[in-house]
């Protein structure tokens, strides 16, 4: 599929290929931080952020949490 058609496709059900991309990163942030001992700047490199500092931007626009306190509140929960 040409990528101007999905964007027409997307844009038709009211996403963007950026949203999409963000939303998957988010979800195996979350997954990693919640569920693995990686560190935060392996974690990044998987999800091909430049650096750990962009993805903790990025992870707390998402969810409004660092990394740091999202593996924290992973240890309050049990």
């Amino acid at each position: 599929m040409h990528s101007r058609t999905l964007n027409r496709r997307l844009d038709a059900f009211g996403f963007g290929c950026q949203q999409l991309v963000d939303e998957s990163r988010f979800e195996i942030a979350r997954q990693m931080l919640e569920d693995s001992a990686m560190e935060i700047g392996q974690i990044a490199e998987l999800l091909d952020y430049a650096a750990p500092g962009v993805f903790t931007r990025a992870l707390r626009r998402w969810s409004g949490t660092t990394p740091a306190e999202r593996r924290a509140a992973r240890g309050r929960k049990t």
